[in-house]
């Protein structure tokens, strides 16, 4: 039996992030687990099919983070150079500006979040929502 899939991680302090991941859960029925932790995060980091890390907490990450899917950092402040460098640092494959990017977000979840888990393995926690 393949191992199964873990929810969706953001690992963030940042309550205006949880606030705009909330929104993006509310329109996708997906689940975000919460971490402000570093070493929680990277935890079954394997398993996870996307990881969200904030701003706030990428500069402490030294060294790469991945997981099943992708990487993903997260600002609420769109011209901040420094993300960018340590988003590469870190192996992130996207840097979002909530809210600009929560529909993107939520296209990604959707979409291609959902055929990742599809490809093998059991789908990870999924609330659907009306």
């Amino acid at each position: 039996m393949p191992a199964r899939w873990h929810p969706c991680l953001a690992i963030t302090a940042s309550r205006l992030l949880r606030a705009e991941l909330r929104i993006v859960e509310q329109h996708t029925g997906w689940e975000f687990e919460n971490t402000e932790s570093i070493s929680d995060g990277r935890r079954h980091a394997s398993r996870r099919p996307l990881i969200i890390v904030g701003a706030d907490l990428v500069a402490r990450i030294r060294n790469p983070l991945s997981c099943g899917g992708f990487v993903v950092v997260a600002t609420p402040n769109p011209d901040s150079t420094q993300t960018f460098a340590h988003a590469e640092r870190i192996g992130a494959s996207y840097v979002i500006v909530l809210p600009a990017a929560r529909s993107w977000l939520a296209h990604q979840l959707v979409h291609d979040v959902s055929e990742l888990t599809r490809r093998g393995h059991p789908r990870p926690t999924k609330r659907h929502r009306p």
